[in-house]
């Protein structure tokens, strides 16, 4: 049996080491080629190379995977997506030309889904234009990505947006503190999910924070500057972000 050459693209890499150990263990007629762990050096990749098999991450740190696949002029290899919306996914994959894994990931799931994609890839049978359109209207275009991964080398955590008062950069590593009091811990740095969430109301306030403007209830500029949350927290606004905060915040 000739073994599949597949690309995971996912930008969690605890989740593509995961990936990775259960088709090694489980799926002898896979071989992992390569790994991409941002939008553009999957966008590149798929541009320059044609692997059998892609092992696809809807929600990837810049944009959707369809945006990636909306440049390709043609899908030749086999699709599997993964997602952690159960409810979008059973509407959208309709179709036998493509299959989904929900996170978090089971072993059982994954080796039918790749069993499929084998046969699929035997017969020649590929995603076309019109499927590919479903899908992303169908997981996109009711907004269901409206949390936030919170990933390290233990576990992987889904967390709705609404539900994170502030960040706090720790090196390498993001600190979330959650409006229920709890504390997670992630393995990416604030600067990357700036970048998530800049355009969900959060604001950058200091070279370590990353707060959710719902819950600022007042800003001060005396005795240092520093904004203060609905729990009570006080965290510091740099000088040079406060006239920004302000502003976007309308309320000179």
């Amino acid at each position: 049996m000739k073994p599949m050459r597949t690309l995971i693209v996912e930008d969690e890499k605890s989740n593509v080491e995961l990936l990775e150990h259960f088709l090694t263990k489980y799926s002898p007629n896979v071989e992992v080629i390569d790994k991409c762990l941002t939008f553009d050096t999957a966008l590149h990749y798929l541009k320059t190379h044609t692997p059998d098999l892609v092992l696809l991450d809807i929600m990837l740190d810049k944009s959707t995977s369809f945006e990636i696949l909306s440049t390709l002029k043609k899908i030749n290899f086999q699709i599997i997506f993964v997602t952690a919306h159960e409810e979008y996914a059973i509407k959208a994959f309709q179709f036998n030309t493509t299959d989904y894994l929900l996170k978090p990931i089971q072993i059982e799931e994954l080796i039918l889904a790749i069993n499929r994609a084998y046969e699929r890839m035997e017969q020649s049978i590929h995603l076309n234009q019109e499927e590919l359109n479903h899908i992303q209207h169908t997981t996109t275009g009711k907004n269901p990505l409206q949390f936030v991964t919170i990933a390290n080398m233990d576990r992987v955590n889904f967390v709705k947006k609404e539900d994170i008062n502030y960040c706090k950069s720790s090196g390498r590593y993001t600190e979330f503190f959650l409006v229920d009091g709890k504390k997670m811990v992630a393995s990416k740095t604030l600067g990357d999910y700036e970048a998530q969430l800049k355009n969900d109301d959060f604001f950058r306030i200091h070279n370590s924070y990353l707060v959710n403007l719902a819950y600022i209830i007042n800003i001060s500029k005396k005795d240092g500057n520093y904004c203060q949350l609905n729990d009570g927290t006080k965290l510091p606004v740099s000088r040079r972000r406060m006239d920004s905060l302000i502003k976007y915040l309308r309320v000179e």
